[in-house]
């Protein structure tokens, strides 16, 4: 892979990421990325980006974690590529991707009527009910989708409804 399809490879991968979690890679997120696509060992890595071999794996094995979240299957350093690839393929079948314009959850959605959107499951309902609560505590809506790991479209959507009276 040359430098832009590398690059281009991460900020996608970045792109998914906040979209799932309102947050974007850091700089030992993406030199992992970077060093996996090029088949390095998580000691080349962290050499050659002076970190320690065990820090470079334990911030790998989150990403790898919210990944497979984001992607729908166990992501891991052996098969990134094929992982990505595969969600690509899924979407843009799924879909009929062209132009993506909507990301929900992670997965790209191609304005899709509402009622085709992904429905949010009764585990992510009952934790949209409180995302009101944590909003009255202070909390950003960032910090929200975060500590209740709910996609940061999904949170800004639940808190911009007209509230219902009771």
């Amino acid at each position: 892979m040359n430098n832009f399809d590398i690059h281009s490879l991460i900020t996608t991968v970045d792109n998914l990421i906040f979209s799932y979690t309102g947050e974007n890679l850091d700089d030992v997120q993406s030199e992992i990325l970077e060093g996996v696509i090029n088949h390095q060992k998580y000691t080349e890595i962290a050499k050659s980006h002076h970190r320690s071999e065990k820090y470079v794996k334990d911030v790998a094995g989150k990403l790898w974690k919210t990944l497979s979240e984001i992607l729908g299957e166990e992501v891991n350093k052996a098969n990134l590529r094929s992982s990505l690839r595969r969600y690509y393929y899924n979407v843009s079948h799924n879909f009929n991707v062209i132009n993506p314009v909507q990301i929900n959850k992670g997965h790209i959605c191609n304005q899709l009527p509402e009622n085709q959107l992904q429905k949010p499951n009764i585990a992510e309902e009952y934790k949209l009910e409180i995302a009101t609560e944590l909003m009255k505590e202070g909390l950003t809506v960032e910090q929200i989708a975060r500590v209740l790991k709910l996609p940061l479209e999904l949170v800004k959507e639940q808190l911009e409804k007209p509230k219902s009276p009771n």
